[in-house]
């Protein structure tokens, strides 16, 4: 049986790309020591995103949305991945499924998807949950803050907080941050607190960033094959040492794989019960954080002496992964979870 991605999500594919690649292209992925700091995320980048409909994919048609699956946002997630897309789109995303699946206020989620208002899901300090009401845990950091405003947590009640100056984190192209001061404004929800509806929260939260591991794990292979196929060592094309055509064959095999466990987990999100759907988000997220630090890995020793300098985007693609690889749990917590369970 043939897999893959019908003529519509084709299509929606390349105009996310086109868009990604736009929100990628002031941020120069070359950055000198003196300015690997903050992401240039502006209101007109928010707007935009907002305008392609991608906040609204998931979302309820009476809070704006159009009842995308879960597939359809990972469509996206894979080109913020593969263009290392410094905008706060995919903490957003996963905040709207919060409220989404808690029977959040639908004039809420609407606001946020429009881009008048900002969020960012709020984590452990570990970033292995999703923080709640009853989180003793005083370092709350909200995920995915560049340009952002607010951290939500999603409990008992979807609660508002201030966030405080961003964290000095791995990640160049996305920010981390405290919350500041006390609770601010409270939205109730329908369903408050549902141990299914959390799961699969979860399950979707791990089918995205699977998603953006695959698509940086995608760019670093395509990229490191390019150079193969220019750069010339001993009077030929470094592709054609068996060293390194086998290193890149076997990153293929893995980003091959990793595309299938990342479609069938975000095919699970939609139509297996939450306990099966988490699973196997669990084994998407488990298998593309080991992989794709190797892909990553791999394409920092194709660019050789290239690869190891601080203007190249070797770097970034390492930076990301380790932070998505951190996010819910490496490959060590899933599989210990998976056991588990």
């Amino acid at each position: 049986m043939k897999v893959a991605l019908d003529s519509d999500q084709q299509m929606f594919a390349t105009v996310s790309a086109a868009l990604a690649a736009e929100l990628s292209d002031r941020w120069d992925a070359g950055r000198e020591r003196a300015e690997a700091g903050r992401p240039l995320i502006s209101a007109a980048d928010v707007d935009k995103i907002a305008e392609a409909g991608w906040y609204a994919i998931r979302l309820d048609e009476e809070a704006g949305g159009a009842s995308g699956g879960c597939l359809d946002v990972c469509i996206v997630a894979e080109q913020l991945g593969r263009h290392v897309v410094p905008a706060p789109a995919l903490g957003t995303l996963i905040a709207l499924e919060q409220l989404r699946v808690h029977g959040g206020d639908p004039a809420l989620q609407e606001s946020i998807a429009t881009g008048e208002r900002t969020v960012a899901p709020v984590l452990t300090a570990n970033l292995r949950e999703f923080a709640t009401a009853d989180t003793k845990d005083a370092r709350l950091v909200a995920f995915d803050t560049a340009g952002v405003t607010t951290g939500l947590i999603v409990d008992k009640t979807a609660s508002e907080y201030g966030l405080g100056p961003s964290a000095c984190g791995a990640d160049l192209t996305r920010e981390l941050a405290p919350l500041a001061g006390a609770k601010g404004v409270e939205h109730e929800l329908a369903r408050g607190t549902d141990v299914e509806a959390r799961d699969r929260a979860i399950a979707y939260a791990l089918a995205l960033i699977s998603a953006d591991l695959l698509g940086v794990s995608e760019r670093a292979l395509a990229d490191s094959v390019e150079h193969a196929k220019t750069r010339h060592q001993f009077g030929a094309p470094i592709g054609s040492f068996q060293a390194i055509q086998h290193m890149l064959a076997e990153c293929l095999v893995s980003v091959d794989v990793m595309r299938s466990a990342v479609w069938y987990a975000a095919w699970a999100v939609d139509s297996l019960p939450p306990s099966e759907a988490l699973r196997a988000a669990r084994t998407a997220k488990a298998f593309a954080s080991q992989e794709a630090v190797q892909v990553s890995q791999a394409a920092v020793q194709t660019l050789g002496g290239l690869g190891m300098t601080w203007e190249s985007r070797a770097h970034v693609w390492q930076r990301r992964v380790q932070l998505d690889r951190a996010l819910f749990g490496d490959e060590t917590v899933q599989y210990d979870l998976l056991t588990r369970a």
